[in-house]
């Protein structure tokens, strides 16, 4: 996730998604050009009035020095129709004035007025439906990304960095909401109004539309130049980040170990040192940006430089026009140039969506679990489990070795061994979180990978080591073992679990908040929790990873009493590193480097006198 990105490969991605959200959205889209091109047209509409207003106050109209233009010709027919309409409109108000040029000014107010009303409610809508529909798109993203974090298999979270996922979540999607927010205003309005300037000037100075196609492109081209640069900096500004944001969650999830171990000046070394990197890396973006404005400035000062000579030549030799075009013509350009300054900025803030979108493509074109895909359906379950031949790996050194078993429905099965033995793999591909990469699982005779997952995961349940709540209510958490359970089935598995009488001395009961994972619980009461969740599921195999060796003896009595009565009559599995807990197991598998050395009961391994009585005779002393 940290390589840097082909930068024409993340405009295409950048473009391919707008375009999709284009046609997801059309009436949106369709709502901005429309309102958007009425809102070009009632903000360059008034300038055609400077001229019958310039005349009506007494500026002696130039006659050019042949025959009229088109832009001539067009100036006089609008002068003419605000003198002929002005009395009867002022009239209608009931005004007369003894000033001729007054009626003009006066019309010439109401019309400026009116524009004013129209294009508030233009501005409106355009500004309100371009952010709903930038608020849309990256809704959409963010939706999508975490329908494929969910679909993502567990190897992949191993390889990554849970802040780094967050920021692209949360910073990189931001950037790119402010980003569209901002493009959705500018690039459907700005053209416009250029068209409209370009309009005005067909209409005013005919001879000045050449001098702003010149500029139009001598401004855009450092723009598209540093545009690029822009966006591979970004990415890197992104990237960076990513980093702080991960090294300030490292702080914050590990907050005990930091101060129990005086890590404070460490870990903030740390996180200066990246948020170091990440202001270098945003100020080369930021320069890229400045660069790209300034030499858009230097085009824009050339480009007006040419037109007052231009507006010279027109004025003093050619003639035909007056003080009126030549303001119109200035006003037009000035506008220009903010509309292309808009279009400059717009056009960085999507290069600094294309940076952003690259890292967040990265994870989606990560490959999802097919596990979850197809598979014969599994309406019920007894709880025969066989292993055959079952190999598995993580890297080059295989973590599972050729492991056989027979677990007949219903019993309890033991995991023991050392750290490192294959015990919590092992676990993991019973669950399916992982396939092996040779061998089988079958369950109740069929082969686990040509069976419905969704159907398995409804008969299986777990209870960890560290145990997870949610940050809702104990009953809530409860609930989600069997989602639509009723307050009694709650009640009962929660009786089970042997949590009841505790939840029932709460104020809140079973509506007492669990705390962001658990926090407001002790590790008993949380372990408890989830058994009540799993009892609820009502699993027909149960899966228990060392569920009691983080407690303390009167909270592991409690739980362990909870465990043996979620065991009766299903088929269990079980890793316990106290080997006391698990005497009365049905089989007791004893692994050893992937291999399993040996198997029985209790009685009949302390019998062979081999590894598992040389652990337990270590537990004993």
């Amino acid at each position: 996730m940290s390589e840097t990105p082909d930068p024409r490969a993340a405009v295409r991605a950048l473009l391919q998604r707008l375009w999709a959200a284009f046609r997801r959205y059309r009436g949106m889209v369709a709502a901005m050009l429309g309102f958007g091109f009425l809102e070009a047209l009632f903000t360059k509409l008034p300038l055609l009035l400077l001229t019958p207003l310039m005349r009506a106050l007494g500026e002696p109209p130039k006659l050019p020095a042949g025959e009229p233009d088109f832009g001539q010709r067009m100036t006089e027919a609008i002068t003419a129709w605000f003198e002929q309409v002005a009395p009867g409109v002022c009239g209608a108000f009931g005004l007369s004035f003894a000033q001729p040029g007054m009626h003009v000014v006066v019309v010439c107010a109401l019309v400026a007025v009116a524009c004013g009303l129209v294009g508030a409610v233009t501005i409106y809508v355009v500004q309100t439906v371009s952010r709903m529909f930038a608020v849309h798109v990256v809704a959409d993203l963010r939706g999508e990304l975490a329908r494929h974090f969910l679909r993502l298999p567990l190897r992949f979270y191993g390889r990554q960095r849970m802040g780094e996922m967050i920021s692209k979540v949360t910073n990189d999607t931001q950037v790119m909401q402010r980003s569209f927010e901002l493009a959705a205003d500018n690039l459907v309005v700005d053209p416009l109004m250029i068209l409209g300037n370009v309009a005005i000037l067909a209409v005013t100075v005919p001879e000045a539309i050449w001098v702003l196609l010149v500029m139009l492109p001598a401004m855009a081209i450092p723009m598209y130049r540093q545009g690029r640069q822009v966006q591979k900096r970004s990415t890197k500004s992104l990237q960076s980040m990513g980093e702080t944001t991960e090294s300030l969650n490292q702080i914050l999830t590990g907050i005990r170990t930091v101060k129990a171990f005086q890590l404070e000046d460490l870990r903030l070394r740390e996180f200066e040192a990246s948020t170091a990197t990440f202001l270098q890396r945003t100020r080369k973006m930021l320069r890229a940006k400045g660069r790209s404005m300034a030499q858009t400035f230097v085009s824009y000062q050339a480009g007006f430089a040419a037109l007052l000579v231009l507006l010279g030549w027109a004025v003093l030799v050619r003639g035909g026009v007056g003080l009126s075009g030549v303001t119109v013509v200035i006003t037009v350009l000035s506008t220009t140039y903010q509309n292309i300054k808009r279009l400059t900025r717009s056009y960085h803030v999507l290069m600094e969506s294309a940076g952003a979108l690259s890292g967040i493509e990265a994870i989606l074109r990560a490959d999802v679990d097919h596990a979850d895909q197809g598979g014969r359906p599994l309406p019920r379950l007894r709880g025969e489990v066989e292993l055959r031949g079952l190999w598995f790996a993580y890297g080059e050194e295989p973590v599972l070795c050729g492991v056989d078993l027979v677990v007949k429905a219903g019993q309890t099965v033991a995991l023991v061994g050392a750290s490192g033995a294959g015990k919590s793999t092992l676990m993991d591909l019973l669950l399916r979180f992982h396939d092996p990469q040779r061998g089988a699982i079958l369950i109740d005779g069929q082969d686990l990978r040509e069976i419905r997952l969704a159907d398995y995961r409804a008969h299986t349940a777990v209870v960890s080591q560290q145990p997870f709540l949610f940050n809702t209510t104990i009953r809530e958490n409860i609930a989600y073992g069997r989602p639509g359970a009723t307050p009694a089935e709650i009640e009962a598995a929660a009786r089970a679990a042997n949590i009841h009488d505790f939840l029932q001395a709460q104020p809140q009961g079973y509506d007492t908040p669990a705390g962001e994972r658990g926090s407001n619980l002790s590790g008993g009461q949380m372990q408890r929790i989830t058994i009540a969740r799993a009892i609820l599921r009502d699993p027909g195999i149960l899966f228990l990873d060392e569920a009691t060796s983080a407690l303390d003896s009167e909270n592991e009595e409690l739980v362990q009493n909870a465990i043996d009565h979620l065991r009766q009559g299903r088929t269990s599995f079980v890793v316990a590193h106290r080997l006391s807990t698990i005497v009365g197991a049905d089989l007791i598998v004893v692994l050893d480097r992937g291999r399993v050395v040996e198997t029985g009961t209790h009685a009949e391994l302390l019998a062979k006198r081999g590894a598992y009585q040389r652990m337990y005779e270590l537990q004993a002393l």
